[in-house]
């Protein structure tokens, strides 16, 4: 079946609530949050008592999505430069440096993994940035690399071109890590063509049952009616994800 892991949480407050309850009951193993001023304490409260009793909890490094509280933001298009200004560096790295001290004071402690929103700690220069990202001995970062080339061709197939661009990334980015001593997933699933939800909602399934257990399938399930959207990302896309995760749809 697979590690099972949700991005976004911090993203809104009914997509926090959606990733909580599947947490709780069994369908998701955890989720990677995205720090900022307007999560409800009451769901940080959750969260921390579903770490403790084993789920995942991880930092979803954001430099794109304005969230409450996030200080700057940079498009895309820029941070995957190869090459980028020192002062847009350290201000990615200043930005890096703020969020984790943030997950620290809500959670109490460091993530138990680090993961991108839109995969940010991949890009080229980017990289090594999170490499540098403090840790504990037990801390894993996400590298978004489907370990078989059959399990490669099933995401393209499930996620579109983007995918070669992606796993192109993580594959650089993964060998940087490696080296700087981080434990990395083994394995990995969970492109889709988020703005397409018939595609979700035709892929997904077919992911989650070729999912070996050593394999990390990332997810994005939330609330449609949710007022706060990614870029991208169709409403009803989340929707479909988390009424696959509940078992309502095969």
């Amino acid at each position: 079946m697979g590690l099972r892991i949700a991005d976004d949480f911090g993203l809104g407050r009914k997509h926090d609530r959606v990733i909580l309850s599947l947490i709780e009951a069994g369908r998701l193993d955890g989720t990677s949050v995205m720090v900022n001023d307007a999560i409800a304490p009451a769901d940080i409260a959750r969260l921390t008592a579903a770490r403790e009793a084993g789920a995942q909890i991880g930092l979803h490094l954001n430099l794109t999505q304005s969230l409450p509280g996030t200080r700057a933001v940079w498009p895309m298009s820029q941070l995957l430069r190869p090459v980028l200004d020192p002062h847009l560096l350290e201000a990615i790295n200043e930005a890096f440096i703020r969020q984790t001290k943030q997950f620290v004071s809500l959670f109490g402690r460091l993530p138990d993994y680090y993961d991108g929103h839109q995969h940010c700690h991949c890009f080229p220069a980017i990289a090594p940035l999170a490499a540098r990202l403090p840790s504990e001995p037990n801390t894993w970062i996400r590298v978004p690399l489907p370990a078989t080339w059959s399990g490669r061709w099933r995401n393209l197939r499930a996620g579109g071109i983007k995918g070669i661009v992606i796993m192109a990334l993580a594959a650089r980015a993964g060998g940087l890590f490696r080296r700087a001593g981080w434990r990395v997933n083994s394995d990995f699933a969970g492109f889709l063509r988020l703005d397409d939800p018939a595609s979700v909602r035709h892929w997904l399934p077919r992911l989650l049952s070729a999912a070996g257990p050593d394999c990390l399938v990332m997810l994005h399930p939330g609330d449609a009616g949710d007022e706060v959207q990614c870029d991208g990302h169709a409403p009803q896309s989340r929707g479909w994800e988390t009424r696959i995760l509940q078992g309502a749809v095969n």
